[in-house]
């Protein structure tokens, strides 16, 4: 991910300084009684000192810090580096709050990143200017987060983010920003939601460390508790601590409505949703939510109705045109599907999504051979992207391939692919429901995922 070049107020120092700044460090009371973490600070900065970021890799610091084996280390399986990496981070932090606080050369490393930011600040004159650049930072990438959502512009946030905190570390703002983008990064699959969803949670956990009445933060964090960490208890709790800090916020009641609907308690989620709709009826996530949480009581005339009011206020999407093409289907409309999903593929050509779904359509309504050659040339096309095993496995049901279909959904949960917790309920998979191997997929979401 490229980064903002380095902001107003730090300035590169010698290696010399550099060297010193690190054996204070190693001798301090936060590292003193971490052997690995001082040798894993000790290979990064070296990295950086030597011009050689490039090999500040997951699977590189595995090999050459950790003793993984070459042959062997899959970052799936073993999340020793981004473990060890985040908790360094923390160790650093506490180190600059306490044995660290008046040093003028700091070592920081971003979240989501093996590269250390290694500067000097300027004096304490310059903070207030610093504090302004950093709020327009944050503002900046709030602004991005706004956009149509994308990998460019959630990697454009991000840096944003990463900019405030370089300028003004103890920015909740800026932590919940990059909590958010890092979640919309793994929810869209523009980054392995495995990883990304760990960024997430740092980011806005450490938010909470600063502000814990930080509604938005433990909204976030609730969506993350579930559909990645599979803790519906503590992401319950995250959400009711949002409701109880702004009752009045419709993007909490929306988002907790949305989760409980994931979670298939529909009457709760009928009650947030309408909720959030009273306070901010124009609110688009909140009417699509509501069209999804339609489909799933199966009352498909209503779902029709609100697919309709969004379109009217809000400019044609992809997910609208989406939602109208599985409202299609599931009313055996397939030729209204295929060109609902065509007009899908139209508005987003860059999103494999679309094109495994018309492939579905046309597996649908019995066109195969189409279905199959479309299928392979996305697969193809879309070779150097990420692309979600639950949407493949949607795909595989829709093409009458149950043994496919199954082997991807357990590869989604094995993945945290943000989707699968929906599996039980979900009606693309209505045809599953009756197979014996139905029981043991719906219950491998029932473990907590543990780092």
């Amino acid at each position: 991910m490229n980064r903002e070049p380095a902001a107003h107020g730090l300035l590169s120092p010698p290696a010399e300084l550099v060297e010193l700044a690190l054996a204070r460090i190693e001798s301090s009371a936060a590292f003193r009684a971490s052997p690995r973490h001082r040798a894993l600070l000790r290979h990064m900065v070296a990295r950086v000192l030597g011009n050689d970021t490039a090999a500040l890799k997951e699977s590189v610091i595995a090999i050459e810090v950790f003793g993984r084996p070459a042959a062997s280390f899959d970052p799936k399986l073993d999340t020793i580096v981004r473990v060890e990496a985040r908790r360094l981070r923390a160790r650093l932090s506490n180190y600059y709050r306490a044995d660290g606080r008046d040093t003028a050369l700091r070592i920081e490393l971003p979240v989501g990143s093996y590269v250390p930011l290694i500067a000097l600040r300027e004096p304490a004159r310059h903070a207030e200017g610093a504090s302004r650049r950093a709020r327009d930072l944050v503002e900046r990438g709030d602004h991005f987060l706004r956009q149509a959502l994308s990998k460019a512009t959630l990697e454009q946030a991000v840096d944003r983010f990463d900019a405030a905190l370089r300028e003004s570390p103890g920015q909740a703002p800026a932590y919940v920003g990059l909590g958010r983008a890092w979640l919309n990064l793994a929810t869209g699959w523009y980054v392995e939601p495995a990883v990304a969803c760990e960024h997430a949670a740092e980011a806005l956990r450490r938010a909470l460390e600063i502000d814990a009445d930080n509604a938005i933060a433990h909204v976030l964090l609730g969506a993350i508790q579930h559909q990645f960490e599979r803790d519906w208890p503590a992401a319950r709790r995250s959400f009711e601590r949002a409701l109880a800090l702004a009752p009045d916020t419709a993007f909490v009641h929306s988002a907790y409505g949305c989760h409980l609907f994931i979670h298939h308690l529909l009457d709760d989620a009928e009650r947030e949703l309408n909720l959030a709709r009273r306070l901010d009826p124009q609110y688009v996530n909140t009417r699509i939510h509501m069209i999804n949480l339609r489909i799933a009581q199966g009352r498909l005339d209503d779902a029709v109705a609100e697919t309709e009011a969004v379109r009217d206020v809000a400019p044609e999407t992809m997910a609208i045109s989406g939602l109208f093409a599985l409202i299609a289907l599931l009313r055996g409309e397939s030729a209204a599907a295929i060109t609902l999903y065509e007009r899908c593929c139209e508005l987003m050509p860059g999103y494999p999504g679309c094109f495994i779904a018309l492939a579905g359509a046309k597996a649908v309504a019995g066109r195969q051979a189409e279905a199959d050659a479309l299928m392979a040339e996305t697969l193809a096309r879309f070779d150097n992207q990420l692309i979600s095993p639950y949407v493949l496995a949607i795909f595989a049901n829709r093409r009458g391939q149950p043994d496919a279909a199954f082997a991807l959904l357990e590869r989604a949960v094995r993945e945290r692919d943000p989707n699968a917790m929906q599996i039980g309920h979900d009606p693309s998979f209505a045809a599953l429901r009756d197979d014996p191997r139905w029981p043991a997929t719906v219950a491998l979401l029932r473990t907590p995922f543990k780092a």
